[in-house]
């Protein structure tokens, strides 16, 4: 694996958020997944998840870091008092990446989410020709079950929408997940795609919202 650049293993030597530091990880584990695997549009999220899940974790940069990637996380509380009886409901997020930062007199624990959706440009028929996907439905549900769950707290801020996407291009997905905000009369709310020279592998976006909210976006092509 190579290494991002990172010295003595410490967060705040580098000079880097931990987020930036989960985007070079994810960058490099999304180049051996797509260089390794057979990843087509019959994958599911949990599958991709777990793939980059495993690239990230073996990649020595996190073993030189203490950082650590979990998937299918729940979110429950910290406070133990208030943990509740049961947990199997308890809200889920996809991928988890956990280490520490060093560079304060107490050292303390610090997390970046991931919540990944599956996003298809067009419609297909899966190769087992026993059932018809439509791409507008994902589109929908990127923005039901990703941007809106955000947004009303469900997951935690400092998450980040993954998308991954199996059929057509990212930029033709994007614009159908577009296309149904303005259809929901949420046009301001859009994504727009942004190049950063840091991670040249990466298609990231973002979206502004009424509340006040930002969103970071994220979309892989396979």
């Amino acid at each position: 694996m190579g290494n991002i650049g990172l010295s003595g293993g410490f967060i705040s030597d580098a000079g880097l958020s931990f987020k930036m530091v989960c985007l070079h990880l994810l960058e490099m584990a999304y180049s051996e997944v797509r260089t390794t695997c057979s990843v087509d549009k019959d994958w599911t999220e949990n599958a991709i998840s777990e793939a980059l899940k495993e690239s990230i974790n073996k990649n020595d940069v996190t073993v030189r870091m203490l950082i650590t990637a979990e998937v299918e996380v729940r979110q429950l509380p910290t406070d133990l008092s208030m943990m509740p009886s049961k947990v199997d409901d308890a809200p889920r997020i996809d991928i988890k990446v956990g280490g520490f930062d060093t560079g304060k007199e107490t050292p303390s624990r610090v997390c970046y989410y991931m919540e990944a959706k599956n996003l298809y440009a067009n419609d297909f028929q899966k190769t087992n020709h026993l059932s018809y996907v439509s791409s507008t439905h994902y589109a929908k549900r990127y923005i039901s079950t990703g941007i809106d769950h955000l947004l009303s707290g469900y997951y935690p801020e400092n998450t980040m929408l993954l998308g991954y996407v199996l059929v057509g291009t990212v930029h033709a997905a994007v614009d159908k997940v577009n296309q149904n905000l303005v259809n929901d009369s949420r046009g301001t709310e859009s994504i727009k795609l942004q190049v950063y020279e840091e991670f040249p592998a990466l298609v990231l976006g973002v979206s502004a919202h009424p509340n006040g909210m930002g969103l970071d976006h994220c979309f892989l092509q396979f």
